[in-house]
């Protein structure tokens, strides 16, 4: 089947109708709900960030001199430049957290009504868990448009958004799921920047541009993709004559520039220079002596890692999300069947290369993390694969998608920081003596330790009968998406 052959005709193609963008609200529903269902108090990483959006808003500095070493922000994370204390972060999430906050500030100044932990909660809900759900909604519109199959594009959906690191890392004010987040959408706008150009005016050129380079400055490894997705982009405008005009180089190329000129201008204000940024001044000897190697801490790849990285049962990602598997089914009938195989080259480097170059990092496990977490930002792209599973396989894919859920709950409603007592030494653990998600978390919940989520605070609900009214929601929405299907049989 050709290209041309699966995407829309003549002149509906490129279009998303108004069903599919009614299944895509109700896809951003479903995952909103999820995301903001769970909370985790924040660990150091978070904490860095939580600092810097409070010190801005609060007292009008970068410095967090007043906040790294206070309740509800304290943070081993911090550069320390000229007797002052930085976040050592990229300043992706933390813009966008005071932006949200700034408005919350002052309402609380006026009420008192908001604790720190709830405008935590709050936070990043809206800096995370909204964009992570809005990025979902795509998925599942691209999936639809792809396939025409809306079953498929359902389950292809849930398993990358809940069924992957993606979901617990979008209830914790890390930067990965939001940069897995910016990255898709980047690349589903350039994806129908080649099927409808004629719709598509200046400003979304714009916006690619903006995204990508919020992407960089929100997590600096995810330069990895947008290489790729840059070289994607040229060659969609080179093959449509509409876009061979300055236009197409520049708007994109100014609105990742805004950005990056926001980073530098921190860079200065905090390190003395534009280039300088907060990891070449960390405090902790550990950090700043593992940061000096290579290139900020990322030296020559490893095979050991990459299979560590992907299939030792520890913290491996076909492990923790066995329905990725499928992918290698999924991409062989793209290149067999030529289905959309640019795309698939743009999928599959971007997946291989972070795990090629990610294998190389000090930390490659991410310290206390339930998986490898510093590979987060790639794991969208699995989507473009998993929607051409074979139907042959569709006995195997409800289950791995299941079971990959499951563990994600897991992981969401007891901790995404897992000690890194064994991961940090994978290499001497027997293939099956530790799982992150089962000897640690699992064990947690069993043990009754729960992180908050709304059954607790709401409904006051305790342990496993916490996660109930979650199963409810879930029920509920899907349901509702599949009404028609159901009032058909």
């Amino acid at each position: 089947m050709a290209h041309q052959q699966v995407a829309l005709q003549g002149s509906n193609k490129g279009a998303i109708t108004k069903p599919v963008r009614r299944d895509g609200l109700i896809i951003f529903l479903l995952l909103a709900l999820v995301f903001g269902y769970f909370y985790q108090d924040g660990g150091w990483n978070e904490n860095s960030r939580y600092s810097l959006i409070f010190a801005t808003v609060e007292q009008g500095t970068f410095k967090i001199d007043n906040y790294y070493n206070s309740a509800g922000s304290a943070t081993g994370d911090y550069a320390s430049y000229k007797g002052h204390i930085y976040s050592d972060k990229s300043i992706g999430p933390a813009l966008l957290g005071v932006i949200f906050y700034e408005p919350i500030y002052q309402f609380n100044r006026l009420t008192h009504a908001l604790s720190r932990e709830t405008v935590k909660e709050i936070l990043v809900f809206l800096v995370i868990g909204i964009p992570a759900a809005i990025a979902g909604s795509l998925m599942y519109i691209l999936s639809y448009y792809l396939t025409r199959r809306r079953i498929r594009s359902y389950l292809a959906t849930l398993a990358i958004a809940l069924g992957t690191l993606y979901f617990p890392f979008a209830i914790v004010l890390f930067s990965h799921t939001l940069t897995a987040a910016l990255l898709f959408s980047a690349f589903f706008m350039i994806f129908f920047l080649s099927e409808s150009p004629s719709k598509k005016k200046n400003v979304y050129l714009f916006l690619i541009g903006l995204i990508l380079g919020f992407a960089l400055i929100s997590e600096y490894p995810a330069g990895i993709v947008i290489v790729v997705l840059v070289v994607y982009y040229f060659l969609v405008i080179w093959k449509r004559r509409e876009y061979r005009n300055a236009a197409s180089v520049l708007l994109p190329a100014l609105g990742g520039l805004i950005p990056i000129a926001m980073q530098l201008v921190y860079n200065g204000i905090c390190f003395g220079s534009d280039f300088s940024i907060g990891y070449e001044h960390l405090v902790n000897q550990f950090f700043s002596a593992s940061m000096s190697q290579g290139l900020e801490g990322i030296s020559w790849p490893r095979l050991s890692v990459m299979y560590d990285m992907t299939f030792q049962p520890t913290v491996g990602i076909f492990w923790e999300s066995p329905v990725l598997l499928l992918a290698f089914a999924g991409a062989a009938v793209m290149f067999i069947r030529k289905l959309y195989r640019r795309e698939a080259v743009v999928a599959g480097v971007s997946i291989l290369a972070y795990i090629i170059i990610l294998s190389g990092y000090f930390m490659w496990w991410g310290g206390y993390s339930v998986g490898p977490r510093q590979i987060l930002p790639m794991l969208p792209f699995f989507l473009i694969f998993l929607i051409f599973v074979p139907k042959a396989l569709d006995w195997l894919f409800v289950p791995l998608t299941v079971v990959s859920i499951g563990q994600m709950v897991i992981a969401a409603a007891s901790t995404v920081e897992t000690p890194d007592t064994y991961a940090a030494h994978i290499s001497s653990l027997r293939f099956f003596q530790y799982s992150n998600i089962w000897s640690y978390d699992w064990k947690q919940l069993l043990n009754g330790y729960f992180n908050q989520n709304l059954g607790h605070s709401v409904l006051h609900l305790k342990d496993f009968a916490s996660l109930i009214p979650l199963l409810v929601i879930f029920v509920v929405i899907s349901t509702v998406f599949f009404w028609r299907e159901i009032k058909k049989k």
